[in-house]
């Protein structure tokens, strides 16, 4: 999965799979602040796992989930939109 969004979005450099959950669970839960919902995405029994892996998020915000939700045909709000207008 990583290679075909990699390919598909263009990006130059590889991604590794831990880094795309990293970057997946930080975008989860910097949108949501619902640490049980990424508690849940990432299958940690306890929200402290996760509040020490993804719960510091970003000092600078950047939408790292566009240029995959626009390859692969999903709107902002995670809808797919396969060409329909």
């Amino acid at each position: 999965m990583c290679e075909r969004i990699r390919r598909d979005t263009g990006f130059e450099e590889s991604i590794a799979p831990i880094r795309f959950r990293t970057t997946v669970l930080t975008d989860l839960y910097d949108a949501t602040k619902d640490i049980k919902q990424a508690q849940a995405a990432a299958g940690h029994t306890t929200a402290a796992m996760t509040l020490k892996h993804y719960g510091k998020g970003r000092q600078e915000r950047s939408n790292t989930a566009l240029p995959i939700a626009a390859a692969y045909g999903l709107t902002p709000d995670g809808k797919t939109d396969f060409g329909n207008p």
